[in-house]
């Protein structure tokens, strides 16, 4: 939940309703949801949202592909068409009020994770995956396609300071959890690595970067 009005992912389950609502958070307040990619875990508590808010919803239209992670199915797990919300299906990057949606990030294919596949075997690249810009935030979901490649395309065109989410570096190596540190220094950039970070990678970032880097968990709240 970024703001009060902006919910970027929805969890596998109604779950993060149900948290949120132990939080004091209005869920019913919610105008727009942004799904990262088409990961059970990110696009699963759609669904039950629906019960409770009546939200615009973006996503590529790319994010409904049948896809793997190993041989267990990983992607929207319930039947799309019970979704009765409005949904609006992008391929580009575009801008709605104060949220910038992008998309296209150009991929390495050697830091693809070779477990993620989609249902003819071939290697996923998260071709729908979206990150966001608000303000001077960068949000990225997992990070699929690289976060330095993400980085090194966002900063090019607008002006961030910070950089917040999954990274998606759980099973790194060490030498590329050095190099996007140091890319997040050179950038003098704040960031707060979540979910699939990985705790080997958040701790060589905090050791790295002191304060800039924020370290919170569910049920956090972070106000700048």
């Amino acid at each position: 939940m970024i703001n009060d009005r902006i919910l970027f992912d929805t969890g596998q389950t109604e779950v993060f309703i149900k948290n949120g609502e132990k939080l004091g958070k209005d869920f019913s307040r919610i105008e727009k949801v942004i799904i990262s990619h088409g990961h059970y875990d990110h696009i699963g508590g759609l669904i039950f949202l629906q019960n409770i808010a009546n939200p615009e919803v973006f996503i590529h239209k790319k994010a409904l592909v049948e896809r793997y992670s190993g041989s267990r199915f990983a992607g929207v797990p319930y039947d799309w068409n019970k979704i009765e919300l409005k949904v609006n299906f992008i391929d580009s990057d575009i801008s709605t009020d104060e949220v910038r949606i992008i998309t296209n990030v150009k991929m390495r294919e050697d830091i693809v994770d070779e477990k993620f596949r989609l249902s003819d075997g071939r290697k996923d690249f998260f071709e729908d995956e979206i990150n966001i810009v608000i303000e001077n935030f960068l949000f990225t979901g997992c990070a699929h396609r690289g976060i330095e490649n993400i980085v090194e395309q966002v900063i090019k065109r607008y002006n961030i300071e910070y950089v917040v989410g999954g990274f998606h570096l759980v099973n790194a190596s060490s030498e590329r959890i050095r190099k996007i540190t140091e890319l997040f220094e050179k950038y003098d950039l704040k960031v707060i690595p979540l979910h699939c970070t990985g705790e080997n990678a958040i701790k060589f970032i905090k050791d790295r970067l002191k304060d800039k880097c924020i370290i919170l968990n569910s049920g956090d709240e972070w106000r700048r």
